[in-house]
């Protein structure tokens, strides 16, 4: 059992808590709408065996991290289609978040794993803060960069999401968890897909904040808002790119698209979707020690 500890950026706090203390330090990112928790222990413990020191934290209008509750949300609609002139939070305030993070654990830098909403914040962080990363793993095909993930995202699935109805409480929110990561994961591994596994998560994320459509939303709002992000500007550390073959929110043409851009390799599974599935986290876990361990080798991407 972990403990949850505060880091703090400005009047913000950022829950996070962390997993093993000898290896090399590496910084979970989540994604949209959702605490760390939907993060399993599980892939944690994996990481921690594969010779890291794991930190999840949720970012913030997310879990124990701070929401901005007075701040009006924009109907779902309006914050995925269009841009808001004043959000409650710019985009960048997503990466900060993470650096603060970075000096509660008294990090100088660290791996970065992005997944979903976590692949801007990752490549947010690097290119505002270079020397503080070692080499980025980005997951599941999702990111920020001016608006272009619109054009490579499944809107069924999006509006299927987003249009389900739950009952309030914790059971509301674990059959809600369960609905929205079968929905999430590949339709051609549900065989294998962890209903309990899925439940405890919801417990608990509704045990650290009940789900709140409006800090959804507000998220959204903050990542329509960023100026174009100088992919040129990132360090030359290792990057690769992973990808679920069958994700059913992003189209795999988005981390094609990606990994063109940052001229970064890119691993397609077969059986994994917009998720961390439950038979991958080994594989998953070796692959991101795999690209750790070339942080010797100088990278240099050529100029985009």
């Amino acid at each position: 059992m972990t403990t949850v500890q505060y880091a703090h950026y400005g009047d913000v706090r950022i829950a996070y808590e962390r997993f093993g203390e000898t290896g090399d330090p590496l910084l979970l990112i989540g994604g949209h709408g959702r605490p760390s928790t939907w993060i399993p222990d599980g892939f944690c413990h994996a990481l921690v065996d594969a010779g890291f020191t794991v930190v999840r934290f949720d970012n913030r209008d997310s879990g124990l991290s701070t929401h901005f509750d007075s701040h009006t949300a924009a109907g779902y609609v309006s914050a995925v289609l269009r841009r808001t002139r004043r959000p409650p939070y710019p985009v960048t305030a997503f990466a900060d978040d993470a650096a603060a993070v970075l000096d509660a654990n008294d990090w100088p830098a660290a791996h970065l794993v992005g997944g979903s909403m976590g692949i801007g914040i990752a490549l947010l962080l690097a290119a505002r803060a270079p020397d503080r990363v070692h080499s980025m793993n980005l997951l599941t095909g999702g990111y920020m960069h001016q608006h272009r993930i619109l054009r490579y995202t499944r809107f069924a699935t999006l509006l299927s999401i987003a249009g389900r109805r739950f009952p309030p409480g914790p059971e509301g929110e674990a059959e809600m968890t369960v609905a929205v990561m079968r929905m999430l994961a590949s339709p051609h591994a549900l065989d294998r897909f962890d209903d309990d596994l899925a439940r405890d998560i919801g417990r608990r994320s509704h045990a650290r904040h009940p789900h709140d459509p409006a800090a959804d939303r507000r998220q959204i709002a903050a990542g329509r808002t960023g100026e174009p992000w100088p992919f040129d500007a990132l360090p030359d550390v290792p990057i690769q790119i992973i990808n679920g073959l069958d994700d059913p929110m992003i189209r795999a043409t988005g981390g094609l698209d990606l990994a063109r851009r940052l001229r970064a390799p890119i691993r397609f599974y077969p059986d994994m979707g917009h998720d961390l599935p439950k038979h991958l986290w080994g594989t998953l876990a070796a692959d991101i020690r795999a690209l750790a361990d070339r942080r010797s080798v100088p990278e240099t991407r050529p100029a985009a």
